[in-house]
């Protein structure tokens, strides 16, 4: 069971492959560790491993950020709770050193807050994502910074995040 925001249904279901630019270039000088507090459904979040990975199906780049280790072929059976970040670019190029683009439903940032293997809330408004660092060598490091702010999905239900990641780069999965 999936549990969305309504006013984010229509931004969370990318109907057609986006053409992102594929590999990203290298950019950017970050060197942050993986690290950070969030907090959401009852559950705490405090990643201390990130892969980063490109969806060729969607088009979008995509981060885990995970409690335990997580094989990249593999990041989506990551043990709960963890995040996942999608980048959609809408064949722009990453931004680097500088916030992501945030323009409607063609070039925006989306954290899902995984709190069971199979359910997760998503959050659009607000997140704010900077990559410091990415290159396309695999198993390089990404390198940037997360903040989402304190949203509220439910009466009982409310989510944030504040934290920075070093990523392990691995390509299309």
């Amino acid at each position: 069971m999936f549990r969305v925001p309504f006013a984010l249904a229509a931004v969370v279901a990318v109907a057609a492959p986006l053409k992102t630019p594929y590999p990203p270039p290298t950019a950017g000088t970050g060197k942050e560790p993986t690290a950070g507090l969030g907090k959401g459904a009852g559950l705490t979040f405090r990643p201390h491993y990130a892969v980063a990975t490109y969806d060729g199906i969607s088009g979008s780049y995509v981060l885990y950020l995970t409690q335990k280790p997580v094989a990249c072929k593999h990041a989506y059976l990551a043990s709960v709770p963890y995040l996942t970040v999608s980048i959609v670019t809408a064949g722009s190029k990453l931004v680097v050193g500088r916030p992501s683009l945030q323009r409607g439903t063609k070039n925006f940032v989306q954290v899902g807050f995984y709190v069971a293997q199979t359910h997760y809330y998503s959050i659009q408004p607000g997140v704010r994502l900077v990559l410091t660092r990415v290159t396309a060598k695999p198993n390089a490091l990404w390198h940037g910074r997360l903040t989402v702010p304190k949203t509220r999905i439910t009466n009982t239900a409310s989510f944030s995040f504040k934290g920075t990641f070093a990523a392990r780069w691995c390509g299309r999965i």
